[in-house]
């Protein structure tokens, strides 16, 4: 049922691509800076983080900015997907109730949307990397993989929030405060090392957000192959929660229309 449901989506290929344009249009719709506002917002995080660690708490992070980004990037990609997915239905409920398409069709678009996004600053982090000296490019497969994954298991989350916020409404304000939760039980401005022993191991394989960072992160900042361990946790837990947010999705979107 899932693989006919992909194809389908994959007929509509062409509206998926509209609903990004539309997105990005108007994202930065009447704005001076445009794309720029999506580095700017991480880079002053980065820089209050980085006078907090640096010269408040003296965390003692060798190049702190480096390490925090290469974590921040790809949450911001992952909570801002799943903050937008969350409204999406509602927001488009009179082209759901006039036109016939496969409703993932909408969640798929904003992932999408916040895909090229992520890799626009990707590729400034890429630039950062290099004029620091860290010649990363060589782990540059596990960097690729780790996008991937991010995105299936992104999508899983989104595809199921953006269906079931149809139905409960009081999601749209219990995700974004979730999120901001999840946010600092996620190794993004700390790492993993800095938890006591005792609880090391919940964090980081009871939250799926932790070994995925750990990807990026130890691919581009540490400049080190990641365990086979965790490609594995990655890559099933990433796997699973798409397909389970697919089927899920699929049996609430019978009724989309209706409730909407």
């Amino acid at each position: 049922m899932m693989i006919t449901r992909l194809r389908e989506l994959y007929g509509f290929r062409e509206l998926v691509w509209a609903l990004v344009v539309r997105e990005l249009k108007v994202k930065y719709k009447n704005s001076v800076l445009g794309f720029l506002w999506s580095l700017l917002n991480p880079v002053l995080t980065m820089l209050v983080f980085t006078f907090v660690f640096s010269f408040v708490f003296r965390a003692g992070i060798k190049d702190f900015p480096l390490f925090f980004l290469a974590g921040l990037l790809p949450w911001n990609s992952f909570s801002l997907s799943l903050n937008r997915a969350t409204t999406s239905m509602i927001e488009n409920a009179n082209l759901i109730k006039k036109v016939y398409f496969p409703r993932e069709v909408i969640p798929f678009s904003i992932l999408i949307t916040n895909l090229i996004n992520f890799g626009l600053e990707l590729v400034v982090l890429f630039v950062f990397l290099l004029a620091w000296g860290y010649f990363f490019l060589p782990y540059l497969p596990v960097v690729l993989l780790a996008v991937v994954l991010l995105f299936l298991f992104t999508g899983g989350l989104a595809m199921f929030l953006s269906a079931a916020a149809v139905y409960f409404r009081d999601l749209q304000q219990l995700v974004p405060l979730g999120v901001m939760i999840w946010f600092y039980g996620t190794a993004v401005i700390y790492p993993l090392d800095f938890i006591p022993a005792s609880v090391r191991p919940i964090l980081a394989y009871g939250n799926p957000m932790n070994p995925l960072i750990s990807l990026f992160r130890g691919s581009l900042y540490g400049l080190q192959w990641p365990e086979w361990q965790t490609v594995v946790y990655c890559v099933v837990a990433a796997v699973a929660v798409f397909v389970l947010g697919y089927v899920l999705f699929a049996r609430l979107a019978r009724e989309l229309a209706k409730e909407v």
